[in-house]
């Protein structure tokens, strides 16, 4: 991570030719293309408000303890866990997709009821493993995690859609958002308890 960073605060004091071939050097060593998965616990605000920081840290850590393994069953991998949010990469949206299915289904029954929604994007974007990711795949698949997708649902942008193939398990419901005043459609996934 330290690499990475020296990297980036060289940038401001390069001239142009320099910060060309160091914009070069940080995406030629941390740049991905990649699915970006963003999960977001539904209800954060309103749950610490009527039960309290400390229940909702119980329900923080089972959601942890349940997506980890999932994540890396269906081919991913944790970026970070941040509050009640998640962040994993992959190499196919349709990958990260089953995964936020299953996640969704694993959540519906267990015993501590709590509630996710999901975003997915595919593009270019910096990955630190396991620590950091930066780029506007990570930015759409947050907005659509924690400011479009209602509980339950899992979105997914044109550009993860367009990767499925033809081997994709679920059905794909084509709706219009708007994110940050830019006007996207997005997919939600058709599965068994989806809203």
């Amino acid at each position: 991570m330290q690499d990475f960073l020296d990297l980036v605060d060289r940038l401001s004091a390069a001239d142009a030719a320099e910060r060309q071939r160091l914009e070069a050097e940080i995406w030629g060593r941390f740049g991905v293309e990649r699915a970006l998965l963003s999960l977001d616990m539904s209800q954060f605000s309103l749950t610490v408000r009527r039960s309290g920081i400390l229940p909702y840290l119980a329900l923080i850590r089972r959601m942890q303890a349940l997506t980890a393994p999932i994540i890396e069953r269906h081919r991913g991998a944790v970026v970070k866990y941040v509050a009640d949010n998640l962040l994993a990469s992959f190499a196919e949206p349709a990958d990260a997709a089953r995964a936020a299915v299953e996640i969704n289904g694993a959540i519906a029954s267990g015993a501590e009821r709590f509630s996710v929604a999901i975003g997915i994007d595919y593009g270019r974007f910096i990955l630190i493993p396991g620590r950091e990711c930066y780029g506007d795949a990570v930015n759409v698949a947050c907005k659509l995690g924690e400011d479009v997708a209602a509980a339950g649902e899992v979105l997914l942008t044109q550009a993860a859609r367009a990767r499925l193939g033809d081997g994709f398990d679920f059905d794909l419901r084509e709706q219009k958002v708007s994110i940050s005043g830019l006007e996207l459609a997005a997919f939600g996934v058709v599965y068994a308890g989806a809203p």
